[in-house]
C-alpha cells in the first residue's frame, strides 16, 4: 500500500514535472521565435540600410562620371574649336599670299603708307616680292605717300627681308614689322570673336 502511494505521488511528480517542463518549452520556443522575428527585423533593416547606402553611392558614381563626361566632352569642344579657329586663321593668311599680284601690290602700298612714320624708311620685302616689284614698289609707296602731303623718302632695302610675305619699314633701330604673320597675329584677339561667331554662329 505504502509502495503504491509512494508510486502515485513519484507519478504526481513527474506528471507535474512533465506540465512544467512542457509549459518552460513553450516559453522558451515564445521567446527563440521573438528573438528571431527580431533578429530578422533587424537583419532586414540593415539590408535595407546598406542596399540605400549602396544605391546613393551609385548616384553618386553616376554623377560624378557623368559630370567627368561633360568636362571631357567641352574640353574636346574647346580643343575642336581653337583647332578650326587656328586653321581659319591660317587660311586667311594663305588666302593673302596668294592674292593676285596688281590686288597684292596694292595692299603692300596700303599697308607701308599706313605704317610709314617717318616717310624716310628702308622698305624692307622678302625674296620673292623684291625680285617681282622692286624700286617700283617703293617709287609707288612715296608717290601716295606725296599726294598725302606726308614726307616721301622711303628707300628700297637690297637685302631680302626673311618674312613670309608683307614687308617691313627700317628707321635706324627701328623696325616696323608688317609680315603676314605678324599682322595677323596681332590682330587675332580682336578677330577671335568675329571668328568665331562666322564659324559657329
Amino acid at each position: 500500500m505504502a509502495i503504491n502511494g509512494i508510486e502515485r505521488i513519484a507519478e504526481r511528480i513527474l506528471r507535474d514535472a512533465q506540465t512544467e517542463a512542457a509549459g518552460i518549452r513553450s516559453i522558451a520556443d515564445e521567446n527563440c521565435a521573438k528573438i528571431d522575428a527580431q533578429y530578422e527585423k533587424q537583419a532586414k533593416d540593415a539590408a535595407g540600410d546598406i542596399l540605400e547606402a549602396a544605391e546613393k553611392e551609385a548616384a553618386e558614381i553616376v554623377k560624378r562620371m557623368k559630370g567627368e563626361s561633360d568636362m571631357k566632352a567641352r574640353s574636346a569642344l574647346l580643343e575642336e574649336k581653337q583647332a578650326l579657329m587656328q586653321k581659319a586663321f591660317e587660311l586667311a593668311q594663305q588666302e593673302i599670299l596668294a592674292m593676285d599680284g596688281e590686288k597684292y601690290r596694292a595692299f603692300l602700298v596700303s599697308l607701308a603708307c599706313k605704317a610709314c612714320f617717318s616717310g624716310k624708311e628702308e622698305l624692307l620685302l622678302n625674296a620673292k616680292d623684291l625680285k617681282r616689284f622692286g624700286q617700283d614698289l617703293c617709287d609707288e609707296i612715296n608717290a601716295k605717300l606725296k599726294e598725302a602731303g606726308r614726307p616721301a623718302k622711303l628707300t628700297l632695302g637690297k637685302k631680302p627681308a626673311d618674312i613670309d610675305g608683307g614687308l617691313k619699314l627700317k628707321d635706324g633701330s627701328v623696325e616696323t614689322n608688317c609680315s603676314i604673320s605678324t599682322l595677323i597675329a596681332a590682330g587675332k584677339d580682336a578677330l577671335v570673336p568675329q571668328v568665331a561667331a562666322m564659324l559657329f554662329g
